[in-house]
């Protein structure tokens, strides 16, 4: 069993699977994001600008540093665009030479081997 998986809606902290309030009256992101670390609790990954990852209408989290997953705890194969911070998905290639992501939001594409080498 992993974390509780949290959304943030307005000043405070929901459990993203009942809706619970977890906690409230963060005055700043950074509190929440405190609290979060402090109590086994993680938060949607977000881009640069701070809006949230979504997949198929689902918040997407991060696990232990490279594991990606939605509320189904089921692996996601996404990764983070390096220009944007956005969520970038696997691309279907032809080849198996190529590992290639592409980004939802800004459409950049990278090579997924050499971006988890370089982490």
């Amino acid at each position: 069993m992993g974390p509780t998986k949290a959304i943030v809606k307005g000043k405070g902290l929901y459990d993203a699977r009942s809706g619970k309030l977890l906690h409230g009256g963060f005055s700043t992101s950074e509190e929440l994001k405190d609290y979060a670390g402090r109590h086994y609790i993680v938060l949607p990954e977000a881009d640069k600008t701070g809006r949230p990852w979504d997949l198929d209408g689902s918040p997407v989290y991060c696990l232990h540093g490279a594991r990606y997953e939605a509320l189904d705890d089921q692996p996601r194969h996404v990764g983070r665009c390096p220009d944007c911070g956005g969520m970038a998905i696997r691309m279907e290639e032809l080849t198996v030479e190529r590992d290639c992501i592409r980004c939802m939001k800004c459409g950049h594409e990278s090579d997924a081997r050499l971006q988890m080498m370089e982490s």
